[in-house]
């Protein structure tokens, strides 16, 4: 809770402000522009509508809604209950599913964003902390395309979970917060950290910043909230790496940077 009440300080900055609101105003007119191109596509193109998979499904369904409907009193209640539990199922998916995007652009946006985030954290909280990071933007972007396959492989294999109930939005939420955990240790962790302190503190085992970005994550369930989460979790990171590295000893602080 402390990294958060920290965070929640830090958003009186100017600078902060500004960098808050920048993945909001960006990604609202890409991905508005994106759904709304996305949605007229499906509702009008011929690909989609006139396609074999889309009628066989119309037809499948007529048949299924007239045997269903056939069965003496309870026919119609059956439907509705279908039709009812099929509706939350798609309304939470379609939910989980949009945050994600706005969360995914959120985050791309935010990592332009990353060095200047930690500067403004530094220059206020730990002036006299000195800080180096390691390894390289190349290597970075490699880690994380290597964890998003693994991660999309995961929700290949694990797919007929898609069709429990409750236990689908469970899964994939956390595969989602195992990405976004990943992809934010990593990014604010290279800035900031040693590359030997770095593997310390890395795991997700490590409660204090998990739970930090774990809550946070939570509430980028709301799409608004996405555009914000990625901003909040890196200010929330700089904070807790600051902290750690302040108390390393010196001389192996200056040793490390010599090192890398």
């Amino acid at each position: 809770m402390t990294l958060l009440w920290k965070t929640l300080v830090d958003l009186k900055e100017p600078a902060i402000l500004i960098r808050l609101f920048v993945p909001f105003v960006v990604g609202l007119i890409v991905v508005s522009l994106m759904g709304y191109g996305l949605f007229g596509f499906i509702l009008t193109s011929d690909f989609v509508t006139q396609s074999t998979f889309v009628q066989d499904f119309q037809s499948w369904q007529q048949q299924a809604e007239e045997t269903i409907g056939a069965v003496p009193l309870i026919g119609g209640l059956i439907l509705w209950f279908l039709g009812f539990t099929v509706a939350v199922i798609a309304g939470m998916l379609g939910i989980v599913l949009g945050s994600y995007l706005v969360l995914l652009f959120a985050m791309i946006v935010t990592g332009f964003m990353t060095d200047s985030l930690v500067k403004v954290v530094h220059d206020k909280h730990y002036p006299h902390t000195v800080y180096h990071g390691h390894g390289s933007m190349v290597e970075m972007i490699w880690k994380l395309v290597k964890f998003g396959l693994l991660m999309l492989l995961l929700i290949v294999v694990t797919f007929p979970l898609l069709f429990v109930p409750l236990i689908n939005v469970v899964w994939f939420w956390l595969i989602g917060f195992l990405f976004f955990h990943f992809a934010l240790v990593l990014d604010v962790g290279q800035v900031i950290l040693p590359e030997p302190l770095f593997k310390k503190l890395k795991p997700i085992s490590n409660w204090s910043p998990t739970f930090s970005i774990g809550v946070l994550y939570a509430l980028s369930i709301f799409p608004i909230i996405s555009f914000f989460a990625p901003v909040l979790a890196v200010i929330a990171l700089s904070h807790y790496y600051f902290d750690q590295l302040s108390l390393e000893p010196v001389p192996n602080r200056d040793a490390d940077a010599i090192i890398d």
